[in-house]
C-alpha cells in the first residue's frame, strides 16, 4: 500500500526481482507506478479491502494511518508490516550495510551500491530516491535507513553510516536532543564484530559510540578518511594520500558524501582504483540538483531539497555550474516544518540571486500555528510569493532568460512544475 512512495516502490521493486508475485495499490498514478507496471507489477488505484484477497503479506507505506486493506488483511490472519518493518526483516537476513542521517543519506546509499557494484559484490540496494534501487543475487544489502518516525531502531545491519544529525521532521521530534538519542541507539545496536563509520565533521554524529568498530571521515584532520578541498579530491588514510577522486557532482557536500562512500568501500576492501573509477561513473541520485532540461534559454534542474541545511548545501553546488543568475522555486514541504525552522529557512537563500516561494505542501498536516508560505518570503531580501504553479509559471516567463539556471526545489509535487517547465524550451 502507498506503492507510488518512495520507500515502499522500492520494496516492490526488490521483491519482485528476487521471484516474489507483487502487486500493490495507491491513491494515484505517478511516474513511479507507471515504472513499477512496465516491470510487471499490478498497480490498482483507490483503496478497496478485496485487495488483499489471497495474498500472504501486505506491506503499507508509514504515511498510510488506516485503510479498509489493513482492516481486512488484520481481519483475515494475513501477516501485515510497514515499509519500515519489511525493511527491518531484510537487513536482518543479509550482510547489510544501513546508511542514516538527517541529510545525504539518499546519495551516500545510491554511491556504495554503485561502487559495491562495479567491485563485483552484486549487492541489492534500496534507495530513497525512487528509481536508483537494485535487486541483487548476492548476500550483500545497502539499504538507506529513516529516522523520520523513530523506526530507525527497528534495524539491526551489521554494518552503518551516520552522515549527520539535525532536527527535522520536526512532527515527531520536539528537540534536536530526541533526534541524536534515535540514532545514538542505533549505533549502540550495532554488533561487537560490525562498523560504524561516522561523519567526523558533524560534532553529533562523529560523537556517537558502538560496539562495533567505529571509522571517521570528513575534511576535518583528525578523520581517519580525509578528503581534500578542490576538484578533483583527494582522500587521505592515517596521514597517507590514497589517490584522487573526480566526482561529476558538484558541492562541497558530495566531496563528503563520496568520502563517506569510500571509507565503507574501503573496509570491505575494495580497492581505492575501482572505488575510484565508480565515483567517476556514478550518475547522481534522482531528484538530487538533477538537469531535466531547458526553459526559456535557462537550465533547469530539480532537488529535493526542503530543509535548510539541504538548501544551502545545494546552492552552494549549484553556484559551481555555469549560470548568468541563479533563480529558485521554493516549495515548503510541512507547516511543522516550516514553522519550527523558519528563522533558518529564511537564512539558507542568501545564495539565489531570486527566489520564488510557492504554498506550503502540507503532506496532509493540519497548520496549528497558522504559518504560511508568504511568511518566508516576506523575510527573504530576495524573495517574492508566487502561491501555485500557475502564479510561478506566470513569474517565471517574464523573469528567466538565456544562461539563468532554473532551480526547483522541494519535497512534495513540484517537480511536476518543473517537467512542464522543461518541456517549453
Amino acid at each position: 500500500m502507498g506503492i507510488g512512495g518512495a520507500g515502499v516502490s522500492a520494496l516492490a521493486r526488490i521483491l519482485a526481482a528476487r521471484g516474489d508475485e507483487v502487486s500493490g495499490c495507491d491513491t494515484k498514478s505517478s511516474d513511479t507506478t507507471a515504472e513499477l507496471e512496465d516491470a510487471g507489477i499490478r498497480v490498482e488505484l483507490g483503496h478497496d479491502p478485496e485487495h488483499v484477497l489471497f495474498q500472504d503479506l501486505l506491506v503499507y507505506s508509514g504515511a498510510v494511518k488506516s485503510s479498509p486493506e489493513l482492516d481486512a488483511a488484520r481481519a483475515m490472519g494475513v501477516k501485515v508490516l510497514s515499509r519500515a518493518e519489511m525493511l527491518a526483516e531484510l537487513i536482518a537476513e543479509r550482510d547489510s550495510i544501513a546508511v542514516g542521517g538527517s541529510a545525504g543519506k539518499t546519495t551516500v546509499t545510491y554511491m556504495i551500491g554503485h561502487i559495491l557494484t562495479e567491485a563485483g559484490f552484486d549487492p541489492t540496494v534500496l534507495v530513497g530516491d525512487g528509481s536508483s534501487s537494485r535487486a541483487g543475487r548476492s548476500q550483500w544489502l545497502v539499504a538507506e535507513v529513516d529516522e523520520s518516525d523513530g523506526s530507525l531502531v527497528l534495524h539491526h545491519p551489521k554494518r552503518a553510516i551516520v552522515t549527520n544529525i539535525e532536527l527535522d521532521h520536526t512532527d515527531h521530534f520536539a528537540y534536536v536532543a530526541a533526534v541524536r538519542d534515535l540514532f545514538a541507539a542505533f549505533v549502540a545496536g550495532l554488533p561487537a564484530d560490525g562498523l560504524a563509520v561516522l561523519c567526523a565533521d558533524d560534532e553529533r554524529a562523529g560523537s556517537l559510540e558502538s560496539p562495533a568498530r567505529r571509522i571517521t571521515y570528513g575534511f576535518g584532520e583528525h578523520a581517519d578518511y580525509r578528503c581534500g578541498e578542490g576538484r578533483p579530491f583527494t582522500i587521505h588514510h592515517e596521514g597517507r594520500e590514497l589517490g584522487r577522486v573526480n566526482l561529476r557532482q558538484p558541492g562541497r557536500h558530495n566531496v563528503l558524501n563520496a568520502t563517506g562512500a569510500a571509507a565503507m568501500a574501503l573496509e570491505l576492501g575494495v580497492s581505492f582504483s575501482v572505488l575510484a573509477g565508480a565515483l567517476e561513473r556514478f550518475p547522481g541520485a534522482h531528484r538530487r540538483l538533477e538537469f531535466i532540461g531547458v526553459y526559456q534559454g535557462a537550465a533547469v534542474y530539480d532537488d529535493y531539497g526542503h530543509h535548510p541545511t539541504k538548501v544551502r548545501a545545494t546552492l552552494q553546488a549549484a553556484r559551481e555550474l555555469r549560470h548568468r543568475r541563479l533563480i529558485v522555486v521554493f516549495q515548503p514541504h510541512r507547516y511543522s516544518r516550516l514553522a519550527a525552522l523558519m528563522h533558518d529557512f529564511s537564512r539558507a537563500f542568501t545564495g539565489a540571486d531570486k527566489v520564488l516561494v510557492l504554498d506550503v505542501y502540507s503532506a496532509g498536516e493540519d497548520n496549528p500555528t497558522g504559518v504560511q508560505a508568504s511568511d518566508l518570503a516576506d523575510q527573504l531580501p530576495n524573495g517574492i510569493y508566487v502561491g501555485d504553479f500557475q502564479g510561478a509559471r506566470q513569474a517565471l516567463e517574464g523573469l528567466v532568460g538565456p544562461d539563468d539556471l532554473l532551480l526547483l526545489m522541494g519535497a512534495g509535487d513540484i517537480r511536476k512544475l518543473g517537467d512542464e517547465l522543461a518541456q517549453r524550451v
